[in-house]
């Protein structure tokens, strides 16, 4: 039997490291995302292990309360944070917890003064979810309207990417590393990154490609007109907030 109360309290040494996400023109800050660190103190070999844990114990809304405080508190210590935004990854199986409940994220963005328009929830449907697919958009549109800014995440491998981009337009959209890498070899790759590109910008929605480790990937990305990047090659993710510059970052070999 799981001691639940030992487990919430061991997430306590988790840290959260910041990446951020920048401009490609005009290579000032947009948003620094929260990457979970230290799970391997707690004997996880990965983030989705220690997840999925929690999710099999049924603790995986009370775990992330618990991280998404952390990572607001350590957002509000960066220099000029109210200037750009926190983006968090938001397992979609939260959505079907039973204690799942909606207030809780307001009620943590007002302990520290934060607009909810500051909080970006990165949604990835890397797992398939038991509610009504009804039931789960109308959690999204509900977020939206409360004026949260949202994001699909892994763009082009998830479950249904697409799909969801019909049925619910988010603020953002992340383009996967894997449409990224060896974008310059690949014409196929090319030419999808660029009909995502186009289409995102038809629907008014922003553009984020991920993982960008390379001063060729990041060419292409200008070239096709994507907004914003984020990878190794701007900046690897730190624990230390004296790493993260928020008044700009260097954008590779500006054109």
């Amino acid at each position: 039997m799981i001691n639940r109360t030992l487990f919430l309290e061991q997430t306590r040494v988790l840290d959260f490291a910041f990446q951020p996400i920048v401009n490609i023109e005009t290579q000032e800050i947009y948003a620094v995302e929260a990457l979970l660190r230290n799970v391997e103190k707690l004997g996880y070999s990965s983030i989705h292990q220690f997840f999925d844990t929690a999710y099999s114990y049924g603790l995986l809304y009370a775990v992330d309360l618990i991280l998404r405080e952390k990572a607001v508190k350590k957002f509000t210590q960066l220099d000029n944070y109210g200037a750009i935004k926190l983006f968090y990854n938001l397992d979609n199986r939260l959505l079907e917890m039973r204690d799942y409940a909606s207030g809780n994220t307001e009620a943590i963005l007002k302990e520290f003064n934060l607009d909810k328009s500051t909080l970006c929830f990165e949604i990835s449907e890397r797992h398939e979810v038991i509610k009504e697919r009804n039931e789960i958009l109308h959690l999204l549109e509900h977020y939206k309207k409360e004026g949260f800014c949202l994001a699909i995440d892994d763009f082009g491998v998830g479950f249904s990417g697409f799909k969801l981009l019909y049925e619910f337009t988010p603020d953002v959209i992340k383009i996967d590393r894997f449409f990224l890498n060896g974008i310059c070899e690949d014409r196929k790759k090319r030419i999808i990154v660029e009909h995502i590109i186009h289409l995102a910008k038809a629907l008014g929605v922003k553009i984020i490609a991920e993982g960008i480790e390379r001063q060729s990937e990041l060419d292409v990305c200008r070239a096709l007109g994507c907004q914003f990047v984020q990878g190794y090659l701007i900046q690897r993710p730190s624990c230390n907030l004296g790493d993260i510059n928020i008044a700009s970052a260097v954008v590779g070999d500006v054109a």
